[in-house]
């Protein structure tokens, strides 16, 4: 039965070739999309399954009962874990993780970026991650001891051998080098580079680090993984934790209790405040799947229509078959069969779309360093799973259409009527639904590329061209200005703790003396260079001078921190004291014109600038080369003098804003990309219904223009229904699209340019350009045929 089923699908797509081709395009385009989901879901459902004992393995959790929020968090209080030792039953191992661990370490001259933990001894047996060198039983017995990944031993020592060597971690001083572990695999939620033994936080911070039961009110940063033995009830070790909240937490105010989380369901699984790593929830998973879904409901709906309107050509053999006592169920499999195989051979094509896009991707989500979207078997079969789950869906319409049909109409080659014009409204549907998701993502790309332009042409405040940041890295400042500053093509150099208007300032509070309310300000540590050398306007007040002790006890401020401080003038601000986070008492000696400081997502706030030259991280060189090349060789020559041997690590301030805003970029990519999917598989299903409707209506055709209708007229005719649903598409989807577009730049950037004609109309031309010609090419071709070739036969 199957194998007729199988024969008889196969002869009817080879049978409408034009239509299968589109098809088949069609739903590949946007399955590559979905092989992308796809191959994502496999790969997160693959967490933590190497791990040779994951079935015994679980975190403890943390759901808060504040009467507010009630917070679930993925860490523990600290002294959790201790509890856990020794008194229950069951538990075989238990291990702390603390994520207090500074982000650098300190090896010669150079600080190294690294990930990191504090970790018990016994992580490395609970854990499978292997150690290529030292012992796992002791490397993190000590105090000061650390195990480091393949990866950052060649990051930190290069060739040298990192056994035994020392690294300084502030302020934990000196700790060696105990182990070598193999790199970790991408799937696993616990992303480290760096494990330094726990013994060194307790030893820094005295027993009552632990043991202090203040606490137990605090949930962040500590971590508590149990392995159970083979027969050990979860539920037993719950209920000793619940039964300690309670002592704990006595109060019905604020409570807590306590969870065993298996290892394997941490990712996927619920969202948590304070996760570690990359924790993947339920909902972020749905999220993901939005426009994939959207996407590839746009080709199933091309699908069923053109199905749909293919069926006045298959009456007859659908009547023949119910004659010759084919049942409802039968006519019902042999379409979901015909829509599974259509759904198999694009998934075949969209394979090839997938390996094409499938690095882009992951560039453009900036998920290399976690994401492994490498097929394997179980990705293979999650993708046939995938095609064979959408032909059983998209076949279920027109299945459920031809095997109700009475088997006289069938083979009389009527449709079956109905009050609401019958299929022909559902083909109209989803051409209109296609083209405002298409229209959606178009407009949506221009407004993001206007803001795009909108932000690098925006007037910061200060001057970008010629201004070179140079990462000072170890490098001496007064040595980097004494050397560069040889230099003819440097006529100023000023000194800063980060580049202006690129990414965040940090913030602090501080107090005016006499006062107690704090005022939150934002601030940069600058020299007496800076504001000349960035083109700053001093509006009030004075600058910084050449001495470093005065300077240390003055700041300057902007306009907003100036009104803040006097409200009726802004003058009033100069001579103001302001007290510090480190308590040093400053005065107010200058106001300069409000700038933006940082990014355009952030309003201009209170701000100001402090002389502390051992913030400075960044020297600004204003850049007077006429030929650019021989300016970075002689300047790479001076940062051999005062570099201690790192490389030269220099940008220009407007390359810097450039990148800041490259999200967008990002943005217009993604979203462009749907787009592009989108209005594809949108002309696609429209020409495969004009094609349609055109061969329905050709001998009608034929006769007009005999009775003497023109060619322009016979076109407007055929095209007036799929102009109008385009029209419909566009009065739905402008102003909704503008609202949220609207909606969204006001929630993401407090300085965004209103979207304006030029977005709606751009948008519109370019969806009403593909859209008509799409129609046009059809229509214009079948009204200028010969009508003698359609009415010979009459």
């Amino acid at each position: 039965m199957f194998k007729n089923y199988f024969k008889t699908a196969a002869r009817n797509l080879r049978k409408n070739r034009f239509f299968t081709t589109l098809n088949v395009v069609a739903l590949a385009l946007a399955m590559s999309i979905s092989l992308l989901y796809v191959a994502m879901m496999v790969f997160l459902f693959q967490f933590e399954n190497f791990h040779s004992n994951a079935e015994h393995l679980y975190r403890v959790i943390t759901h808060v009962r504040d009467q507010d929020e009630n917070p679930s968090f993925a860490s523990v209080p600290i002294g959790t874990a201790e509890l856990l030792k020794g008194n229950v039953t069951g538990v075989e191992q238990v291990v702390r993780i603390h994520q207090s661990l500074p982000r650098e370490v300190h090896y010669g001259d150079r600080a190294i970026p690294v990930r990191g933990y504090f970790v018990d001894p016994a992580y490395l047996s609970m854990f499978t991650f292997p150690l290529l060198r030292g012992n796992p039983a002791t490397a993190l017995a000590k105090p000061r001891t650390m195990v480091v990944s393949q990866a950052a031993a060649a990051r930190i020592f290069g060739e040298t051998d990192p056994m035994g060597e020392l690294v300084f971690i502030e302020p934990f001083g000196e700790v060696m080098v105990t182990g070598v572990a193999k790199d970790l695999p991408k799937n696993s939620h616990l992303k480290t580079e760096v494990l330094v033994s726990f013994a060194t936080l307790t030893s820094h911070h005295g027993a009552s680090f632990t043991d202090d039961e203040k606490n137990w009110n605090h949930f962040y940063n500590s971590y508590a993984y149990v392995q159970l033995a083979d027969q050990a009830n979860p539920s037993a070790v719950e209920a000793f934790l619940n039964r300690v909240a309670k002592e704990k937490y006595p109060t019905p105010a604020f409570q807590a209790s306590f969870e065993l989380q298996r290892l394997d369901q941490i990712v996927p699984g619920p969202e948590l405040d304070n996760d570690m790593g990359n924790e993947w929830s339920y909902q972020e998973m749905a999220l993901l799947g939005i426009l994939p879904m959207i996407i590839l409901l746009a080709a199933c709906s091309n699908y069923v229509s053109l199905a749909i309107s293919q069926s006045l050509q298959r009456m007859k053999e659908i009547g023949v078959r119910k004659v010759m006592g084919a049942q409802k169920k039968q006519i019902f499999l042999q379409f979901v069969l015909e829509s599974t195989l259509m759904m198999l051979l694009a998934v075949s094509l969209s394979y090839g779309f997938f390996e094409l896009i499938r690095n882009e991707a992951l560039a453009l989500t900036d998920s290399y360093e976690w994401v492994d979207l490498n097929p394997t078997l179980g990705t293979f079969a999650g993708f046939v799973v995938f095609a064979l789950l959408v032909g059983l869906a998209a076949g279920m319409v027109p299945a459920l259409h031809f095997s109700k049909m009475g088997s006289t109409l069938a083979l009389k080659g009527k449709a079956p009527h109905t009050k609401t014009g019958g299929w022909f409204s559902l083909r109209h549907l989803v051409i209109t639904s296609q083209f405002i998701l298409s229209l959606g993502f178009i407009m949506a790309v221009v407004v993001m590329v206007q803001q795009h332009r909108h932000a690098i042409a925006y007037d910061f405040g200060f001057d970008q061209e010629k201004i070179l940041n140079v990462d000072l890295q170890q490098a001496d400042p007064q040595l980097v200005k004494d050397e560069f500053g040889k230099l003819s093509f440097v006529p100023l150099i000023s000194m800063s703790s980060h580049p202006l208007g690129v990414g965040n300032v940090p913030g602090v509070y501080v107090k005016r003396v006499a006062q107690a309310d704090s005022i939150a300000a934002r601030r940069m540590a600058i020299d007496e260079h800076f504001i000349t050398n960035l083109g700053l306007q001093l509006v009030l007040g004075r600058n910084f001078t050449h001495d470093a002790g005065e300077n240390a006890h003055l700041i300057i401020i902007n306009e907003a921190f100036a009104k803040h401080l006097s409200p009726k003038n802004a003058s009033g601000a100069l001579g103001e004291v302001i007290l510090l986070a480190d308590q040093r008492e400053v005065h107010v000696v200058g106001i300069v014109k409000d700038f933006h400081y940082a990014s355009l997502q952030s309003p201009i706030e209170n701000f100001f600038f402090e002389y502390a030259p051992e913030k400075f991280h960044y020297a600004n060189f204003h850049f007077h080369a006429t030929n650019e090349r021989q300016a970075f060789l002689e300047m790479e020559a001076a940062w051999q003098v005062v570099g201690n041997g790192d490389t030269l690590k220099a940008e220009f301030l407007v390359d810097q804003l450039r990148e800041a805003y490259s999200f967008y970029n990002r943005i217009v990519e993604i979203w462009g990309f749907m787009g592009l999917l989108a209005i594809t598989i949108a002309c696609l299903g429209l020409l495969g219904t004009v094609v349609f409707t055109v061969k329905n209506r050709v001998k009608e055709v034929s006769i007009r223009k005999v009775m003497g209708a023109s060619s322009p007229s016979l076109v407007f005719l055929l095209s007036k229904d799929f102009i109008l649903l385009l029209s419909i598409a566009a009065i739905l989807t402008l102003p909704s699209v503008y609202f949220f577009m609207t909606w969204m730049l006001q929630e993401e950037q407090y300085y965004s340019a209103p979207i304006g004609v030029f977005e709606v109309v751009i948008s519109l031309a370019v969806v009403l350009t593909l859209g008509l010609a799409t129609i046009f090419s059809q229509t214009w071709k079948a009204a200028n045929t010969n009508p003698v070739d359609h009415l010979k036969v009459e």
